[in-house]
């Protein structure tokens, strides 16, 4: 929000927002506001399976998981949480960003696509960045689970991560990351983890023919290559393989 203040309606919930809050909704989620007062909001619609700004560099940043993953589905499911406030001096620099933004896809010049991808990278960056500052202390599970998801996307590869290591890294007894990882994903620690490996195990398939299935096994946490492929098939329905050979056919 650029100026002015309102009620920010999310289903049954309502929330006062007002002049530097910013916040990210699932786009399946109907939202709205009224008793709008010199409200001026910026709009950016993006894939939220895949972000077009998403980097495996922005990934690794809690802020980021905080503010694009977890508050969306905390927003779902209570009316009280917290939204990133920006100081005066960001929402400056946010606002100018916004504004470089729209210019460049409006006019839609020659090389307008990579300068629109630096300046959404930038702008994430730019909001993530203040949110370990601003946090409330309301978002003390968001922060902490934003830490293990951070400290997933760092470590993934390495074969021997366990749910126990996630939750020392995060400042959590293993129960609590449990409990977090059932109240906002429905899964446990330990299977997120094996979705991400096979989610970058798909990627690597396709993105590069060079690679055997040993060494994508290997970089994605998977110590063994028999292992793999049984866990693949398990989630893929495929072999990797035959992923690889449907996903270059799909492709040509």
């Amino acid at each position: 929000m650029l100026s002015g203040q309102a009620e920010h309606i999310v289903g049954n919930k309502r929330s006062t927002i007002k002049t530097g809050d910013v916040f990210v909704m699932n786009g399946t989620v109907e939202h709205g506001f009224s008793n709008a007062n010199g409200l001026i909001i910026y709009n950016l619609m993006f894939d939220g399976q895949k972000p077009y700004f998403e980097t495996s560099g922005i990934r690794v940043l809690p802020g980021y998981q905080a503010l694009f993953n977890i508050d969306p589905l905390a927003r779902e499911q209570e009316s009280e949480v917290p939204y990133l406030n920006l100081q005066t001096s960001t929402l400056a620099k946010v606002e100018l960003l916004l504004k470089e933004i729209e210019e460049e896809y409006t006019e839609a010049a020659l090389g307008f696509e990579p300068v629109l991808m630096a300046l959404l990278q930038h702008l994430a960056v730019l909001l993530v960045r203040n949110y370990p500052e601003q946090a409330n202390p309301k978002q003390k599970n968001t922060l902490a689970l934003a830490r293990a998801l951070s400290y997933i996307e760092e470590n993934y590869f390495e074969s021997n991560l366990r749910a126990t290591d996630i939750a020392t890294n995060s400042f959590l007894s293993t129960r609590q990351l449990e409990r977090l990882f059932h109240q906002f994903f429905q899964t446990t620690p330990s299977q997120y983890l094996s979705d991400k490996r096979i989610s970058r195990a798909k990627e690597l398939l396709v993105s590069d023919i060079n690679l055997s299935i040993n060494q994508i096994a290997q970089s994605c946490g998977f110590s063994d290559s028999n292992y793999f492929s049984r866990v693949f098939r398990k989630q893929v329905d495929i072999s990797p393989r035959d992923y690889r050979k449907q996903e270059f056919v799909k492709n040509r």
